[in-house]
């Protein structure tokens, strides 16, 4: 019942209420969701990035400070609106494409870099994976921010934590991955491997998954 009610909350959160998604992500995260996004930045190789789930774009300011030629992905056209409106007044105008992550509409071999940041459950599909391996090149990798954990400190961070728990976006290796992550990027092709990273008040988990 949890789970179902979680999965509607945040199919909200993608789509009709995407314009709370900055607000919702900063009081959950006590001020750190950014912070965690750009773990993912010194995985990535190569100029080529492909961001799946852009989301409102944060990122992709990223990508573009650090002088790489990213692209924006993601299903949610309330997403892509506001994503375009940000960036636009950061005078950046990445490609945006919209679709699913199991069918990707670029040719093979394409990307360097796939990221995400604390992307749904499409990030274990095989299907998406398999699509994930046929764009990028050789050498090319898939990382991505799955979850971060809130070192307890004050209230604020204390209700932080329970509600990154509820929600399945605060693990730790402990708890143990789902055997199909291993199992969906094994099967497409990929070494996976998991990076943990302590900042001041939290960890964050960065999965790297390499083509063999």
């Amino acid at each position: 019942m949890l789970r179902t009610l979680l999965r509607f909350f945040f199919r909200l959160l993608y789509n009709e209420f995407a314009f709370t998604y900055d607000l919702v992500s900063r009081v959950v995260s006590v001020g750190q969701w950014r912070e965690w996004q750009r773990q993912a930045l010194s995985f990535i190789v190569g100029e080529e990035v492909l961001e799946v789930a852009h989301g409102t774009g944060n990122l992709q300011i990223d990508l573009a400070a650090k002088g790489y030629k990213p692209v924006a992905f993601d299903l949610s056209s309330a997403m892509g609106l506001i994503a375009k409106g940000k960036l636009a007044r950061q005078k950046l105008f990445p490609p945006f494409v919209r679709g699913k992550a199991q069918a990707l509409p670029f040719p093979s071999g394409y990307f360097t870099t796939i990221v995400s940041t604390f992307p749904t459950e499409f990030i274990v599909d095989p299907a998406a994976v398999r699509e994930f391996r046929r764009v990028l090149k050789k050498g090319g990798r898939v990382v991505f921010v799955p979850a971060a954990t809130i070192i307890p400190g004050g209230i604020a961070d204390r209700l932080a934590g329970w509600l990154f728990d509820i929600t399945g976006q605060s693990t730790t290796p402990a708890q143990g991955w789902p055997p199909r992550l291993t199992e969906a990027y094994q099967a497409a092709g990929f070494n996976l491997r998991l990076e943990r990273l302590p900042l001041p008040r939290s960890l964050v988990w960065v999965v790297v998954a390499e083509v063999k």
